[in-house]
């Protein structure tokens, strides 16, 4: 089989091509299905020239826009990695009997709460960024990314093949690198991935129709500049976009049309939403890793009915979005063995 290993770390700074970021002490390698490295070359062309020819001209290197993407099967220890990155560092908690998680479970002595509340951070004018190593060992090929931020962040559970997490976002640097000769160290097989039989919506509109799909966006929007203040084809600045905040969404499909559903996207009726994923793993006796996402005013934002066919059923798609009446609209938690995130 061949081999090869992507680390991630969080940045003190966003990283470019001449700094130097303090790393987390906390790093990842996670299991991936795909990670991408996207160089995002542009090269100059010349073809507009008066040069009294009648052919192309040799390109040159002007400037590199790099990305990243990953996708990953949902592993508690790599989602609220990622999560993370797009949220900011969480608030995180000693499980000790006492303390709950968002279903309102005592999380035991053993199990550490990772919580995220909005406004989403970090404070200040860049988002949260990370190195991250790639390694193609078989063909002795390395990467690595530095200032990568993730920009759009989903979360999935079809029916086969587990959940899944899914990240992307632009970078500040991306090249080649010598092999960073690192050593890689997952998160235990006997950890199992969320699945979609470990999913369940404790709370959504009221007499709304039966739930048949479920799925959670994060959009943080983030830019990246050529601030000059660097002699570089590469930017040097990754910052928050001026777009807007950071919006927590998603898609709920139902397998009936209804008129609660119908008439809540009409009036743009606000209700509590929250969503679960409690693992088949236990961290510390019956208490299993968990994922939580709470919405105090969820809305419908859009949605047609299916066509009217010759069919015995007819459903209905809607796209959410968790809005705010008050501070603290959303809540997204992680439960799981990992202590911290710094």
């Amino acid at each position: 089989m061949p081999t090869g290993y992507a680390r991630i770390a969080y940045e003190s700074i966003p990283g470019n091509e001449t700094n130097t970021p303090t790393l987390s002490t906390k790093k990842l390698f996670p299991p991936v299905t795909s990670l991408g490295p996207k160089p995002g070359t542009a090269h100059l062309s010349r073809d507009d020239e008066v040069r009294n020819t009648d052919e192309p001209l040799a390109v040159i290197p002007e400037a590199y826009t790099p990305s990243w993407d990953m996708t990953s099967r949902c592993y508690p220890d790599t989602l609220a990695f990622v999560l993370g990155l797009a949220l900011g560092a969480p608030t995180t908690t000693v499980g000790n009997g006492v303390i709950t998680d968002l279903g309102g479970t005592a999380i035991p002595t053993g199990a550490y709460r990772h919580r995220w509340t909005a406004p989403f951070g970090p404070s200040g004018a860049s988002p949260n960024s990370a190195q991250v190593d790639v390694a193609y060992s078989d063909q002795s090929v390395y990467y690595k990314l530095k200032g990568a931020g993730v920009s759009e962040l989903g979360i999935t559970a079809p029916e086969e093949g587990g959940a899944q997490v899914t990240a992307s976002g632009p970078c500040l640097y991306l090249n080649r690198q010598s092999d960073p000769s690192l050593s890689p160290s997952y998160e235990t097989l006997s950890i199992r991935p969320f699945t979609r039989g470990n999913l369940t919506i404790p709370s959504q509109l009221s007499g709304s129709a039966t739930t048949e799909d479920f799925s959670v966006n994060i959009t943080n929007p983030q830019e990246v500049v050529r601030s000059l203040g660097i002699a570089s084809r590469w930017p040097d600045v990754l910052e928050k976009a001026n777009e807007g905040p950071i919006v927590v969404s998603g898609e709920i499909n139902k397998r009936q049309l209804d008129a609660d559903d119908i008439d809540a996207l009409k009036s743009a009726t606000g209700f509590a939403l929250r969503a679960q994923f409690a693992s088949d793993t236990m961290i510390t006796g019956s208490y299993p890793y968990t994922f939580n996402i709470s919405c105090s005013n969820a809305q419908y934002t859009e949605g047609d009915p299916d066509s009217l066919v010759n069919t015995r059923r007819h459903g209905h798609s809607f796209m959410w979005k968790s809005t705010t009446t008050s501070t603290g609209s959303t809540t997204v938690e992680v439960v799981n063995a990992t202590s911290s995130y710094a």
